[in-house]
């Protein structure tokens, strides 16, 4: 399991690329579990996100269960990919629909959107480079205020998006 020793200083260090984000998000994931935060994530689709598999899902449902109130928010400029290649956790999300939010990013900002993951207050991952998945991590209070600020800021120009359900006539 991959841990957040520091890597150049006490609090971040280096991404190497998507393997070693994929790993650090599911280490994140694991130690959200053990306390109750909000979770945020952005993406442009979320396509390179280990979102559909089992360990991050069954990771997901322990910290539904551990923590009554924390709730998780997605950014994305598209949905598409999280459909087609994540079903586990779009089955997941259809019994937390109350708990997980799900934002489209206006026009203007979608091509913007930085891969980010928060655990609010603990551990931020994010890349810097969409294509090799470089990127920095951080437990910095300073720095995650920073993430969480822009992450906000950018929630306050989207809208709601990929409704849980799909009704029809």
């Amino acid at each position: 399991m991959t841990d957040f020793t520091p890597l150049e200083d006490h609090r971040g260090g280096r991404i190497a690329g998507w393997r070693d984000f994929r790993d650090r998000f599911t280490a994140s994931l694991a130690m959200a579990t053990t306390a109750p935060a909000e979770l945020c994530w952005c993406d442009l689709d979320f396509a390179a996100w280990p979102l559909g598999e089992r360990a991050t899902v069954e990771a997901l449902q322990q910290w539904a269960l551990a923590h009554a109130q924390p709730r998780l928010t997605l950014l994305a400029a598209r949905y598409d990919d999280v459909t087609r290649r994540h079903p586990r956790w779009l089955t997941w999300r259809r019994s937390w629909a109350h708990r997980v939010s799900c934002w489209t990013a206006c026009d203007e900002l979608a091509a913007s959107l930085q891969p980010l993951c928060l655990w609010r207050d603990q551990v931020g991952l994010k890349v810097l480079d969409p294509l090799t998945g470089k990127g920095l991590w951080s437990t910095d209070p300073a720095t995650l205020q920073l993430w969480q600020a822009d992450f906000d800021a950018n929630l306050q120009r989207s809208t709601e998006g990929m409704p849980c359900t799909t009704l029809g006539l």
